[in-house]
C-alpha cells in the first residue's frame, strides 16, 4: 500500500488528513473513499492494504481518510495556525460528518477524481449513509457498508443504566456543560454530553434499526445509489443474526437499483484474518458495476 499523505479543509475551517493512492492506469473508474470507524483513523485498519493494492491495479484510486472523530481525543487544526480544536470519538458531533465527507470529495475533485463510491467501516457506515441521504451528492455513484453499526443495540443491551446516562447528558447539554465527559462500563471510551446527545437523542445516526423492524428506515429508503453491504458473524452489534440483519437491509433499501449483501462467516468485526477475502467481495463487486 503505497500513497500520498494528504491534507484537506473542511467548510468550518478544520484540517484532516489522509493517504491518496493513484491508480496504477487510470482508467476513469470512480474513486473509493474509505471512511473509518469510531476511535478508528485513515491507517489502523489492516484491510487497507490489500484493498488499496488491489482497487489501483483495476484503475480505482484510494483516499483513506480521517474524520474529526479520529482516534478517542485529537487535536484538530484549524485555519489559525495558533489554534486548534479538541474533538476525536469523545466529541465529536454525528452531524458535523457531512463536512467531512464533502472536505474529501472535494479533494478528489480537485485530482480529477470526479465519480467516487463511499465505504464506511462500522461507525464509518452511518457517516456515509447519512451523508449521502441528506445531500444526494452527485458526485457519489455506490455506497459500500462494512459492518453497519446499530445504534439502538448499545440502549437496548444497556437497558436502564443507558437511560440514565442519556437523562445525564441532556441536563448537562441544557446547562451549557456538553463538553462534560462521561466515563463508565456503559461504553467503551470517555464521550461528553454533546456526543452522547447526538448520538442517542437527537437521533440523527439511529439509521440501521435491526432490532426494530417495523419502524421507518428513512436514511436508508432515500439512498438511490447501488449499495453492497458485508458483515462477519463474529463481535458484530446487531440484535438479529448477520443473516436477518442483511436480509433486512435489503428489504430497507428501496430506492436503491440494487443492494447486495454478503456474510463472511467467521469474521470478526474489524475483519482482521479476512483481508482478502474482504477485497474479493468488494472489487469484484465494483468490478460487476464499473468494470466497463
Amino acid at each position: 500500500m503505497r500513497g500520498e499523505l494528504v491534507r484537506a479543509w473542511t467548510e468550518d475551517e478544520l484540517q484532516l488528513q489522509g493517504l491518496f493512492c493513484t491508480p496504477l492506469d487510470p482508467s476513469g473508474k470512480p474513486a473509493v473513499l474509505h471512511v473509518h470507524g469510531a476511535s478508528s483513523n485513515f491507517y489502523r485498519s489492516q484491510f487497507l492494504d490489500p484493498l488499496a493494492d488491489e482497487l489501483t491495479a483495476r484503475g480505482h484510486a484510494f483516499l483513506s481518510a480521517n474524520t474529526r472523530g479520529h482516534d478517542i481525543i485529537n487535536n484538530v487544526y484549524s485555519r489559525d495556525a495558533t489554534a486548534s480544536r479538541k474533538i476525536g470519538v469523545a466529541f465529536e458531533i454525528f452531524e458535523d460528518c457531512v463536512l467531512d465527507i464533502d472536505a474529501w470529495l472535494r479533494l478528489l475533485e480537485k485530482r480529477g477524481h470526479r465519480r467516487a463510491v463511499l465505504l464506511g467501516h462500522s461507525f464509518g457506515v452511518l457517516k456515509v449513509a447519512f451523508y449521502q441521504s441528506e445531500t444526494r451528492d452527485g458526485r457519489v455513484d455506490g455506497l459500500i457498508f462494512m459492518s453497519p453499526a446499530d445504534q439502538g443495540f448499545w440502549l437496548e443491551a444497556m437497558g436502564a443504566e443507558m437511560e440514565r446516562a442519556l437523562s445525564w447528558a441532556g441536563e448537562m447539554v441544557a446547562q451549557g456543560q456538553g463538553q462534560t465527559l462521561f466515563t463508565g462500563p456503559l461504553i467503551p471510551y470517555p464521550m461528553s454530553a454533546a456526543t452522547i446527545n447526538s448520538l442517542f437523542i437527537s437521533g440523527k445516526s439511529d439509521i440501521f434499526k435491526f432490532g426494530r423492524p417495523d419502524e421507518p428506515w428513512e436514511v436508508i429508503a432515500r439512498l438511490d445509489v447501488p449499495i453492497l453491504a458485508l458483515v462477519g458473524t463474529v463481535a458484530e452489534s446487531t440484535i438479529p443474526s448477520p443473516e436477518q440483519a442483511m436480509a433486512l437491509l435489503e428489504s430497507k433499501a428501496t430506492a436503491s437499483a440494487r443492494c447486495d449483501t454478503v456474510v463472511l462467516e467467521g469474521a470478526p468485526h474489524n475483519y482482521r484474518g479476512y483481508e482478502a477475502q474482504v477485497t474479493e467481495v468488494i472489487v469484484s463487486w465494483l468490478e460487476e458495476i464499473f468494470g466497463s
